[in-house]
């Protein structure tokens, strides 16, 4: 027995499961944007790791532990599995919120509010003042919708599909990941279509008058006109956000839960 009655084998099996939850945490949307102070995630990651060790051990893995923790590299082989896991996941989870900032980002551009843009701490990037605003309205409704929880279903699920030390590397795992990367690409341009198709034909009507009517200075018009045609076009396609946002999150734990099948 070693400390306060753990022998080692659980303290290791302890110590990977907290490198999962820790890297699965690091690029979790929302929990991990830069805007949550680090202390805020050890201690987030910690708390959480203390209520998914038990249900890890039942999923088994302690087999594992005592063949490779016979040596350092083993262990070290271990804690590299369990992180490469961790961000995997995260990684794939975070896609889907790229993709609804890249969707959002670009609608804002169109209505050319390129010049009033914020520090985005998702993005990490200067995006306009109204993409944020639909960025962080799209967050709520995944809050509401109770997605955390999912995310905590899809950590205890992970240890049920891949116990501790059960990773096994395979190239349809990395092709997997750039599949999910390109699919959310169309995502967000499926998000931003009815707005860049609204800007598309204002831009096309502008410049028939330009040509029609040269003494119309079409270039200052034409920045009040797209802004108020792209808040049209949100207040039109806003009663639709809620589904639009709900098929992407669920899409989104499709790809999570696909993803862990392929770890085994």
């Amino acid at each position: 027995m070693g400390f306060y009655g753990f022998n080692e084998l659980e303290i290791l099996h302890f110590f990977l499961s907290l490198v999962r939850v820790s890297c699965l945490f690091l690029l979790l949307p929302f929990f991990g944007d830069n805007n949550v102070p680090p202390l805020v995630k050890i201690f987030l990651a910690f708390t959480i790791n203390l209520v998914v060790y038990p249900l890890s051990t039942v999923a088994g893995g302690m087999q594992a532990l005592a063949v490779y923790a016979q040596s350092d590299l083993g262990i070290l082989s271990l804690a590299f599995k369990e992180a490469t896991v961790g961000l995997l996941l995260g990684f794939t989870a975070k896609l889907f919120f790229d993709g609804l900032a890249f969707a959002f980002g670009h609608m804002g551009m169109q209505m050319g509010f390129n010049m009033a843009s914020v520090y985005d701490h998702h993005s990490e990037s200067q995006v306009p003042v109204i993409s944020q605003l639909i960025f962080i309205l799209a967050t709520l409704l995944f809050l509401g919708m109770n997605g955390h929880h999912l995310f905590l279903k899809a950590l205890v699920d992970s240890f049920r599909l891949v116990p501790i030390g059960g990773l096994v590397f395979s190239t349809k795992i990395f092709l997997f990941v750039l599949e999910t990367s390109s699919e959310v690409f169309w995502i967000a341009v499926k998000l931003s279509a009815p707005m860049a198709l609204m800007i598309f034909l204002i831009n096309c009507a502008f410049g028939i008058i330009a040509k029609a009517v040269p003494q119309i200075n079409v270039l200052v018009v034409s920045f009040t006109v797209n802004i108020l045609a792209g808040f049209t076009v949100i207040l039109l396609t806003m009663p639709m956000l809620g589904t639009n946002v709900d098929e992407v999150f669920g899409l989104m734990m499709e790809r999570v839960m696909s993803l862990m099948r392929m770890f085994t």
